[in-house]
């Protein structure tokens, strides 16, 4: 857009981000970075929201950070600010102050498996049967037919000893 063609600057409106909307909450880690032996005491993380978080890493690494950045987990939210919110005041007590960010946390690891922990418990979780690997699916089915076959054997009745009784009354 070019504003030297635009007559009135009035006409541009600004439309905040809305981020009270289902989108993605991701876990960053900064390899390397922090610890008493780099990445096994101390995990430098970054909980943060994005509509596309592969977008949001390319980005992030296009400003050079000092060390390399991976995503660890995203989950898929319907309000990925509240999420965001709730998640940094849990874990608000391993916040690092920083000037520009609010984002990033040094994790010990009982405090790295708890924030996977909630990552999971506030995942939503859409199954659909294209997710199951197809052995799954086949040893269940083989193993419902032994089921059903081992508890016919147990029962030592023929499938026509239920008919028996029904002749016996009609002669």
């Amino acid at each position: 857009m070019n504003f030297n063609d635009i007559d009135d600057v009035s006409t541009i409106v600004y439309q905040p981000r809305n981020d009270n909307q289902p989108g993605f909450i991701y876990l960053m880690e900064a390899e390397g970075y922090h610890g008493l032996i780099p990445g096994a005491w101390l995990r430098r993380c970054k909980i943060g929201l994005s509509r596309n978080p592969e977008a949001r890493l390319d980005k992030f690494h296009s400003n050079q950070p000092p060390c390399n950045v991976k995503i660890l987990k995203t989950i898929y939210v319907e309000d990925m600010a509240d999420v965001e919110g709730e998640l940094h005041q849990q874990f608000s007590r391993c916040n690092v102050e920083l000037i520009k960010s609010q984002e990033w946390f040094d994790f010990n690891p009982v405090q790295f498996m708890m924030v996977n922990w909630e990552f999971e418990k506030r995942s939503l979780h859409i199954f659909s049967l294209s997710d199951l690997p197809i052995k799954l699916i086949i040893f269940s089915m083989i193993g419902l037919v032994g089921v059903g076959t081992v508890a016919g054997r147990l029962t030592n009745q023929p499938a026509n000893s239920l008919i028996q009784p029904q002749e016996r009354l009609t002669k």
